[in-house]
């Protein structure tokens, strides 16, 4: 059974934050780091400063946090579905919550608004209400996604019935 020609999806993406390093990654770098403030304490603990130690050991597991809160950060996503009826964005954030806006596709403007140095901003916009989307983007990325969004809501506008 196909679905009813207004929930069929035209348009479907999930946007994630690029993240380059697992969690493999952040133990082999805290792994590293470690090594080097093992010598870097060796040396001091040999100077007679001792009370050294804890502090350099602070920093790795400071270290290891920072790189786990980033890799929970990249488990962000924003989910995009273009149907003849509505232009839905369903967010996640890192911990689990989510919201979902809803457009009316035919009166929605996509806005790419150059901000001061090679920056911009993507923004989604219909009866008074707005939304920035891909924040986590860089910006060429952003400008493709504009590009490809305004071409799917004008295919979408080319293949209404006329009424």
């Amino acid at each position: 059974m196909t679905p009813p020609v207004d929930t069929a999806v035209v348009y479907s993406a999930v946007l994630r934050p690029h993240r380059s390093a697992g969690l493999r990654g952040a133990r082999i770098v805290t792994g590293i780091v470690a090594v080097a403030l093992a010598a870097v304490g060796t040396g001091f603990l040999a100077a007679g400063a001792w009370p050294v130690l804890p502090f350099l050991g602070l920093d790795i597991v400071l270290l290891y946090g920072a790189l786990r809160l980033n890799q929970r950060a990249g488990n962000t996503f924003e989910a995009i579905n273009l149907t003849r009826s509505a232009l839905t964005v369903r967010r996640v954030d890192h911990w689990g919550k989510q919201s979902l806006v809803s457009f009316q596709p035919h009166w929605l403007q996509v806005n790419l608004h150059e901000l001061p140095g090679e920056d911009n901003c993507l923004e989604l916009r219909s009866h008074g209400r707005s939304l920035v989307l891909a924040r986590f983007l860089p910006p060429d990325e952003r400008q493709e996604l504009a590009l490809t969004l305004r071409r799917a809501l004008r295919r979408l506008d080319a293949a209404a019935p006329a009424s």
